[in-house]
């Protein structure tokens, strides 16, 4: 990797990272539907603008709405909604380091769904690992008197989150594939944000707003929608184009340590040894499971070389 795929690379590390900030600051003065709603129909917008200078990426988009449809829902709506409405009770940095266990979530799912990878005892380790992390994020809080039923809540819909963002990414795998580039993420934001329409005008009719957010939480939100929704789309797929999906998939592992720094110097969040443990015995997790035994790493080179690039 060039000095300027690195740059980006951390660019968007550092764009994806924020974006635990910026939901933390909207859900202290907007529900969770309004953010998630703001940040789909921004998102979406700050995407389309593009179709105009670059058509080809839209092509044979009206073939793909089933798959756009569901992989909204699991890629898009489910996990913002429930990250929003976990960050109303836990941390931000909390947020961050249990949204990162979405690839040890895709490891477990993927051994049932047709056509995935065989769990091996590399995996395995690594999802325990992983998953043992978790329990030193939560468990302390839990544990203790002070650890309330909507912390423990928080931490389940934050985990909730991953968990769909694991079925979203299998889903657009199988129902995407071949789709010119930019397009799953144009189709899924777009999606998203005409899926959620109608839930959130009944809910706006049902419980009417009392007030108007602040300036700082409407900034969240607008940032959180182009920032770290439209811009991070962008780099996302302009690195896959330039390094391939293997390093690109590297922003996992710094994620949630730029989520952590943020909200420990912005939000003066507390950063205890149950934080940072918990988030290295994720990130060893990660990089276990994506290590593959030699046996399985002589097959999959004979499989790869047999296919053209």
């Amino acid at each position: 990797m060039r000095p300027k795929e690195y740059l980006m690379l951390f660019a968007l590390a550092a764009v994806w990272g924020a974006s635990f900030l910026f939901i933390k600051v909207a859900v202290a003065e907007m529900s969770p539907l309004t953010l998630v709603g703001v940040r789909l129909l921004f998102g979406a917008l700050g995407l389309l603008v593009i179709v105009p200078f670059r058509p080809s990426i839209m092509h044979g988009w009206h073939t793909r709405l089933r798959g756009f449809f569901f992989v909204a829902l699991f890629n898009a709506v489910i996990p913002y909604l429930a990250i929003s409405w976990g960050e109303q009770y836990i941390s931000s940095g909390m947020a961050a380091i249990l949204n990162a266990t979405t690839p040890l979530v895709s490891v477990l799912v993927s051994q049932w769904w047709p056509g995935g990878e065989r769990l091996t005892w590399l995996r395995v380790m690594g999802v325990v690992i992983g998953f043992l992390g978790v329990g030193v994020l939560v468990g302390p809080a839990a544990l203790s008197t002070g650890g309330s039923t909507l912390y423990l809540l928080g931490a389940l819909a934050a985990l909730a989150g991953a968990i769909s963002y694991a079925f979203g990414a299998l889903l657009a795998h199988r129902m995407l594939v071949g789709a010119p580039e930019l397009q799953p993420a144009i189709g899924q934001t777009s999606m998203g944000a005409v899926l959620l329409a109608p839930i959130a005008g009944i809910a706006l009719v049902v419980q009417p707003a009392t007030h108007v957010p602040s300036f700082w939480a409407i900034a969240a939100a607008l940032t959180l929608a182009l920032g770290g929704t439209s811009l991070a789309y962008l780099i996302y797929y302009w690195l896959i184009s330039r390094v391939g999906p293997t390093r690109t998939l590297i922003v996992t592992y710094l994620l949630p340590c730029m989520a952590l720094v943020y909200g420990a110097f912005l939000l003066h969040e507390p950063l205890g040894l149950n934080a940072l443990g918990g988030l290295a015995l994720v990130l060893i997790g990660i990089f276990v499971t994506g290590k593959k035994a030699k046996q399985e790493v002589v097959t999959s080179v004979a499989t790869e070389t047999a296919v053209p690039e």
